[in-house]
């Protein structure tokens, strides 16, 4: 299962073609800490809340989501402004890809798409005072 794990998130990261800005802020962000999230899910139109911790172990991000009574781990990686991230639900098993752009104040803008799904939902995180 991990190794699946890492060729979705590596099959991913590299099916996006992404470039990266490599400006002076990007190079010395660090997306550790706690973050507030408004979201989208994939083809809704309403929002959703949670809150995302993020904790750098080695040169792997690990994250926790927390929304109403549901909680979602992952891992993340940074390239230059980017960061690419897998979730998936400990208890569903459903798991999803996310890409986020560190904007100029820090926050972080992003979209992501559940396996198996047509369309992607979106996400801003704000980190907490």
């Amino acid at each position: 299962m991990v190794k699946s794990f890492r060729r979705l998130v590596a099959a991913s990261v590299l099916g996006l073609g992404l470039t990266m800005a490599g400006g002076a802020f990007a190079q010395t962000f660090d997306a550790t800490g706690d973050y507030v999230v408004r979201g989208q899910n994939p083809g809704e139109s309403g929002t959703y809340g949670a809150e995302i911790s993020v904790k750098l172990v080695g040169e792997v991000y690990h994250l926790e989501w927390t929304s109403g009574g549901q909680k979602a781990v992952g891992v993340g990686l940074r390239l230059g402004d980017t960061l690419a991230v897998t979730w998936q639900d400990p208890e569903t098993k459903e798991s999803a890809v996310a890409v986020y752009i560190v904007m100029p104040d820090g926050a972080l803008k992003g979209r992501w798409a559940p396996v198996g799904a047509e369309a992607a939902g979106t996400e801003d995180w704000q980190r907490k005072p």
